[in-house]
């Protein structure tokens, strides 16, 4: 998880959530200063997210400056994260009286969370605090304070549950039901799904494969049901179905693709649920 916090230039700006952040500036009468333009979060899935510090750095100086390193630590919720030193290979290059935008991002997985959350855990601080090390075309060094904070979510994943199938007709020919599943958003805000794609299995065999129509938003703490018409013909597909769905209790597995839109931002994530389900018959 504590892999090296990579700086780089910002060239194209990333697709990605934007969030409040703060930032304790250096002292007046520094040649360099730091502001903090945006915090973005980005990868945001059921196991982590990245949280990006978007950072401006301004040369305010006649001299031609370099930064050739920095050292930081990271908390959450004031704990430490953990620290890294680290040396660039490529000093980022801020001649006298430019500005040059460069990101610091932190990377955050979930399962390593535990300790340092409270409260109802929906969210969290991050907190970057370090040093970055300047040097001059004579290699004199200018050191800048760097402090910067940003609260981030902890995204759960929907929970799935199957329904019992509605059975219109069951022959040796075919079957006409819907199958039915239930999403909850166990989340503290809206998931406003875009797309859902699924594959739904039945004795490993793909019965359907394609996209949900309708509305599909999950609004905080509560579920929706989906239902999916489908029609079956035995001749065709073969009795292995027929025997499947014959069972008093058919299993099936449901394989989907979600993407969303949220207060935190944009959402890309799968489900996969299997399970063995009654029949309700409505002829």
């Amino acid at each position: 998880m504590k892999s090296l916090l990579a700086v780089f230039l910002i060239l194209v700006a990333a697709l990605a959530g934007a969030v409040a952040g703060e930032l304790s500036i250096s002292l007046p009468g520094k040649s360099i200063e730091l502001t903090l333009d945006r915090v973005r979060i980005g990868e945001l899935s059921g196991s982590g997210l990245t949280l990006s510090f978007h950072v401006r750095m301004g040369n305010n100086s006649s001299r031609n400056y370099s930064l050739v390193s920095y050292q930081y630590q990271v908390l959450i919720n004031e704990k430490e994260y953990f620290r890294q030193p680290v040396s660039l290979d490529q000093p980022i290059e801020l001649p006298a009286g430019s500005q040059a935008l460069v990101n610091f991002p932190v990377k955050i997985n979930y399962q390593y969370l535990e300790p340092y959350l409270a409260g109802t855990r929906q969210q969290a601080t991050c907190r970057m605090a370090g040093e970055l090390i300047f040097q001059d075309e004579r290699k004199r060094t200018e050191k800048v304070a760097l402090n910067v904070r940003a609260d981030f979510p902890i995204f759960k994943l929907p929970e799935v549950r199957f329904l019992p199938l509605l059975v219109r007709d069951l022959t040796l020919g075919g079957a006409d039901f819907d199958f039915r599943f239930a999403l909850s958003n166990p989340n503290a805000y809206d998931l406003l799904i875009q797309t859902i794609k699924l594959e739904l299995w039945l004795e490993n065999r793909v019965i359907y494969s394609g996209e949900l129509a309708g509305d599909k938003t999950i609004g905080a703490g509560q579920s929706k049901t989906y239902s999916l018409p489908l029609m079956l013909d035995f001749f065709e597909q073969g009795r292995e179905l027929r025997d499947g769905l014959e069972k008093g209790r058919p299993s099936f597995t449901l394989k989907m693709r979600i993407e969303a839109d949220s207060a935190w931002g944009r959402l890309t994530f799968p489900l996969e649920a299997t399970s063995a389900i009654s029949k309700e018959f409505n002829r």
